[in-house]
């Protein structure tokens, strides 16, 4: 009995972890299948995240031979996708090809030749498997400390926490699938390198550990923490031996650092900036970041760079506040007594506590320590704490009540990751909007490039196979605001000449002009009034797509951000999906708990009654118009397909945006645009024309 519960018992139960964290990502594979009209296409499943489509269109680049390292990405960041665009020799505009960051784009490439199988497919079967190898370096490295209980609640914690299971889940192929495991196993091989007294097993130990740092940076791209892993390992090497090295010390040193030395010189700089702007919120900015300080903030939109408050990051680690207290009180309890055999986790650590001040992203990294920290109170308590106190001295006792107890936390948290079961991960594009998508590969000359939002910035580059203005790693510049002041101008002349302007002058035009000593404000007046005007030598598409709709808000606030009280508005368009007809033209919206009255003009929500001032009816014949106020809202019927309508309610400035016109209902100036797709509301496409009188 004693023997199955030391050795046998706690590898049942990393099984059971293991088979869980399978089991909530591969649940999800029913509800995909049963989706496949909208989940996939051409018989592949599409992603569930938007970086996902930038890691899979490296990954056939390098299948087709077009990804050569060193040289410019020219599917990103158009027009600035040539060695000329550059403010200095510092600061450069373009992308380049690189494989230190991307390396799972090259493992997917040469799997799916090797293999003959899809990068979809791959993603598919094998990100839900490499999402739950974190369980196994923690449970190794807490079972040799003696600690089985740490090791598998960390894991357990982890690999269903809502952060990393929303980071892992099926068809999301990023690099966070092995952001976790890489360090953990990096710090358990230097662990068993300490622990080691042969000097054949320490070589082992240490070239395991160098092979895995140096996979890191190629994995995730980021020398910092690489170099901190080091650093952590050189302190207790030097604590070890005081100093005093012999010609051994010297090879096991050269053994891990000389493999990582053509990058690892960076690390300290960027842990320097890392903790500066991360901890101390202290920014460091470039001199074209410093040119560009006056255009608005885009990452204000976005939520995993939001700092959340204490309860929340705590319920989204574990679920439950107060095993999340439960665990950081262990965790630090377990470092103050493993210090020497945890140290080259320390930063780590570190990296999860930012979670309280810094962004959501930090999360992922704090859940397995909150489950070790759960872990370690178990063995703390009823081998040590308990001991002390003359309360289960006796051996075969403690074994006993520690698995009892450790099984009960396990089981516990199990219950209170239940509602993972209830999630389901589903692709960040539609198949429709996919289809449209590899239509623009098909229609459009090679050379084109798509003038859209940066969301789908990296879909269109891996379907359509053509450059976008911007993406989702490069939305930060100011071409983000002027697309957004494109598509909320009323004016199609002044979104020609902004299309214009940015198509023929980039981000180094920009940077050139506001080099001059003139502000944003008067650079964007000089753009909307035409004094950068020239023909539009390349093809560019302006495409909208029907996830615009919901994110049209913050698209509005920067389109009409104000440079003097720093600030744009906020313009919700309004599109209840479940509307029905309860008598002769009243639509009742029980999504957004509203009545539309179109006989008399006016929506009732609760005892708020407003006033309706134009109704708008779209359909494929055309467009009729009927007037019932001076003030109050617009609503819009857009009819589409056969039996099919969208409803839209907006107020009267959103109605006279571009963005309104030429996609809601198909409005637009023949005199600058060409409509060359309308799958409303899936995408509708239009062609900039070359010039214009």
């Amino acid at each position: 009995m004693d023997k199955f519960l030391k050795i046998y018992y706690p590898f049942l139960l990393l099984f059971v972890v293991v088979f869980w964290g399978l089991y909530i990502r591969f649940e999800d594979k029913n509800f995909w299948h049963s989706n496949q009209a909208l989940f996939y296409y051409k018989d592949k499943p599409i992603y569930s995240e938007y970086d996902s489509f930038y890691f899979a269109r490296l990954a056939e680049d390098i299948k087709q031979g077009v990804f050569r390292t060193g040289e410019i990405d020219h599917y990103r960041v158009f027009p600035d996708n040539s060695s000329s665009a550059k403010l200095d020799e510092k600061n450069v505009f373009y992308a380049k090809y690189q494989v230190p960051g991307v390396f799972i784009s090259v493992t997917w490439a040469y799997l799916s030749k090797w293999f003959n199988l899809s990068l979809e497919t791959l993603t598919f079967y094998l990100i839900p498997i490499l999402a739950v190898s974190v369980v196994l370096p923690l449970f190794f490295y807490f079972k040799d400390l003696g600690c089985p209980y740490a090791g598998l609640l960390g894991g357990l914690v982890a690999i269903a926490s809502p952060m990393y299971w929303g980071r892992t889940n099926l068809m999301r192929l990023d690099q966070d699938v092995l952001n976790l495991t890489l360090p953990f196993l990096a710090a358990y091989f230097f662990y068993k390198f300490f622990s080691s007294v042969k000097n054949r097993v320490k070589y082992l130990w240490i070239s395991l550990a160098s092979l895995v740092v140096l996979f890191y940076y190629l994995w995730y791209g980021h020398p910092n923490l690489c170099f901190v892993l080091i650093f952590m390992f050189l302190i207790r090497y030097l604590w070890d031996k005081k100093l005093k090295l012999t010609k051994e010390d010297y090879l096991y040193l050269a053994i891990l650092i000389v493999p990582q030395i053509w990058y690892i010189y960076e690390g300290p700089y960027h842990l320097f900036i890392q903790v500066k702007t991360l901890v101390f919120n202290i920014k460091t900015t470039t001199s074209a970041e410093q040119l560009f300080k006056d255009f608005p903030n885009v990452f204000m939109s976005i939520s995993e760079l939001q700092r959340e408050s204490f309860d929340k990051v705590l319920e989204t680690a574990v679920y439950s506040p107060i095993l999340g207290i439960l665990g950081i009180i262990g965790v630090i309890l377990c470092f103050g007594y493993y210090f020497k055999n945890l140290i080259f986790l320390l930063p780590f650590l570190g990296i999860g506590f930012l979670s309280f001040v810094s962004g959501a992203r930090f999360i992922m990294y704090l859940s397995p320590f909150i489950g070790v920290g759960i872990g370690f109170l178990v063995h703390f308590l009823f081998e040590k704490a308990l001991g002390y106190l003359d309360l289960f001295k006796q051996k075969e006792k403690q074994v006993i009540i520690v698995n009892l107890i450790g099984s009960l936390f396990l089981g516990l948290v199990f219950l209170v990751q239940k509602p993972v079961i209830s999630w389901a991960s589903y692709p960040k594009v539609f198949t429709p909007v996919v289809k449209d998508m590899d239509y623009l590969k098909q229609r459009t000359p090679q050379g084109s490039a798509i003038w859209t939002w940066w969301d789908y910035g990296y879909a269109f580059q891996y379907y359509s196979r053509r450059p976008t203005f911007h993406d989702g790693g490069s939305q930060a510049s100011p071409k983000t605001y002027f697309i957004a002041r494109s598509f909320t101008t009323s004016d199609p002349k002044e979104a020609w000449f902004i299309t214009s302007f940015i198509t023929n002058y980039g981000l180094k035009g920009i940077a050139e002009e506001l080099k001059k000593g003139i502000s944003a404000k008067e650079l964007v007046k000089k753009v909307q009034e035409g004094y950068f005007s020239k023909d539009i030598k390349l093809p560019v598409y302006w495409v909208f797509t029907e996830d615009l709709i919901p994110k049209f808000a913050w698209i509005h606030y920067f389109g009409s951000y104000d440079f003097d009280k720093k600030q744009g508005i906020h313009g919700n368009i309004i599109a209840p999906e479940k509307c029905s007809m309860t008598t002769a033209n009243v639509l009742d919206c029980q999504d957004i708990g509203a009545k539309l009255d179109l006989n008399v003009g006016v929506v009732t929500a609760g005892n708020q009654s407003i006033p309706i001032r134009k109704l708008v009816v779209k359909d494929p014949k055309g467009m009729i118009e009927k007037k019932f106020f001076e003030n109050g809202v617009i609503v819009e019927i857009v009819k589409f397909k056969e039996n099919h309508a969208a409803l839209f309610i907006l107020n009267p400035m959103l109605a006279e945006t571009l963005f309104n016109k030429m996609y809601l209902l198909r409005s637009y100036d023949p005199a600058y645009f060409e409509l060359v797709l309308d799958d409303f509301p899936h995408m509708v496409v239009y062609k900039v024309k070359e010039k214009i009188q």
